[in-house]
């Protein structure tokens, strides 16, 4: 073994050694709670903090979810918390079981089971089996809080050793929700019913598609011994997490639906189909890049094109993506249907054509930062790129012109 190797074992013995002692010391008797899923897991961990926050100190581990900065977030905690609340993502195989074996969780929420890793995973079995791990890992102490709407799920069921929490709209759910209402201008409303308890939830949010989430969060806060009370006490009135279905009012008095984080082909049209019976004087969807499209990329987004103009009165298309739709133009769609390749084209025709409290939706995949069509119109920016990897909102970018550092 040569000294460079040497070096790089022991460097990484070291780490691992101290990420151990890090997490005996300050989070020894703490619950840890890892949340992961295809889809959803983000809006958990922001829910259930709100909820675990209002009970004691909670460290909260968003977005930044990967098997290495996790390890690197445990090396670095200062002061010792009641609860340590984090988001995990994978990305390859393996990769649980490395957030596992720092992470040490007693507490397990999945949320869905998606096609967000096709190209890692393959089958949905094959993601199942990867996020399952987390599950697996639990001591007999500990609690699985899976989503009993989920038949991916649910199969994990029967490889823990830890109590098992359930979640969701069926019937047969331990915690279920009910009574759901959410037409636009209306915000997310829903029952939730525990061991016979029912309490009502009204939240800040856009659509149901979150009401998995809130279910998830509440189960979670349930599972770590907070009452339904108090967990529907601490998400009255809550919003979402930026560019998560967040709302937010325009310069010009629309209203923007921003969801420009995730956009897997298979979750696409769930988004879009909340514009159905939503209500507002003109309805507009702003779409950019997909992400894990296997198959024909021109027919996917003609078929969201499709979606998207059964219940919108404008459909928008930007990016270099939107030349797959150029041939879907005629007559019968002007005024409807349009194209951008440029950012910057379509940033001014959001501008300079919005009526008063019209709905407009941006959805795309963090690569595209649809969210230029909005913070664009602020002075100072100045960053028009085609396409961008920065996992961050260009508003927290240095290079946009909005911020300094």
């Amino acid at each position: 073994m040569g000294l460079k190797k040497i070096i790089r074992f022991c460097l990484k013995l070291w780490k691992s050694l101290w990420t151990a002692f890090r997490r005996f010391w300050f989070l020894f008797g703490a619950d840890i709670i890892s949340v992961t899923g295809s889809c959803g897991k983000t809006s958990t961990t922001f829910f259930l903090s709100k909820i675990l926050c209002d009970q004691a100190p909670c460290y909260v581990g968003i977005r930044e979810n990967s098997a290495k900065t996790i390890k690197n977030k445990l090396r670095k905690i200062r002061t010792p918390y009641r609860f340590y609340l984090q988001e995990s993502g994978i990305a390859y195989p393996g990769d649980m079981k490395k957030i596992v074996s720092n992470l040490r969780p007693n507490v397990g929420v999945v949320t869905t089971i998606g096609r967000d890793h096709h190209t890692s995973f393959r089958t949905l079995e094959g993601t199942a089996a990867e996020k399952g791990i987390l599950i697996e890992s639990l001591p007999r102490s500990g609690v699985a809080v899976l989503n009993a709407d989920d038949p991916y799920v649910m199969g994990m069921r029967g490889n823990t050793r830890a109590k098992v929490l359930t979640y969701g709209l069926s019937d047969g759910a331990d915690v279920q929700g009910s009574e759901i209402h959410s037409a636009w201008p209306n915000r997310l409303s829903l029952s939730v019913r525990y061991k016979g308890e029912i309490v009502r939830i009204e939240t800040g949010l856009f659509g149901d598609l979150l009401v998995i989430s809130l279910l998830a969060a509440i189960a979670g806060g349930l599972a770590l011994g907070v009452s339904l009370e108090q967990c529907a006490i601490s998400l009255q009135g809550v919003e979402s997490f930026p560019a998560r279905l967040s709302i937010h009012r325009s310069m010009q008095g629309g209203w923007i639906i921003k969801d420009t984080v995730k956009a897997p082909f298979w979750s696409v049209e769930q988004v879009l189909l909340l514009f159905k019976d939503a209500v507002a004087p003109r309805k507009t969807i702003f779409l950019g890049s997909f992400s894990d499209t296997p198959g024909s990329d021109s027919n996917k987004y003609r078929r969201m094109a499709r979606v998207a103009l059964d219940v919108a009165d404008r459909v928008v298309f930007v990016g270099g993506k939107a030349g797959y739709v150029k041939k879907m133009q005629d007559p019968s769609l002007d005024g409807r249907l349009f194209v951008f390749e440029s950012h910057r084209e379509a940033c001014w025709f959001l501008a300079s054509d919005m009526i008063e409290n019209e709905l407009v939706l941006l959805k795309s995949n963090v690569n595209s930062h649809l969210e230029r069509l909005v913070c664009g119109q602020y002075s100072g920016f100045n960053c028009w790129k085609d396409s961008c990897e920065k996992q961050i909102d260009c508003e927290e970018c240095s290079e946009s012109g909005l911020t300094h550092g």
